[in-house]
């Protein structure tokens, strides 16, 4: 039975949608569950869950160098305030 689930998933994730029919009829099982999580994007990875409300950390494709200019760019952008030192 995990097979099934395993694969409903799959299909989910793989942003593959079902027909109409086909969710109405396995709708509120755990398969339609299974296949909504996969496609919503539901994963865990090293014990921690990641979802739409969690997302994955992305690593930023920027080097360190930009970072530091976008940080000095902001913070001369703003006009100083005493409890900001």
């Amino acid at each position: 039975m995990t097979s099934i689930y395993l694969r409903a998933y799959l299909h989910g994730y793989a942003r593959k949608p079902a027909p109409r029919w086909l969710r109405r009829f396995i709708a509120r099982s755990e398969i339609h569950r299974a296949w909504l999580a996969g496609y919503l994007g539901f994963f865990e990875s090293d014990g921690v869950a990641y979802g739409p409300a969690y997302p994955y950390p992305q690593f930023s494709d920027c080097d360190a160098d930009e970072d530091a200019a976008a940080t000095q760019f902001v913070d001369e952008g703003f006009p100083y305030h005493p409890d900001r030192a």
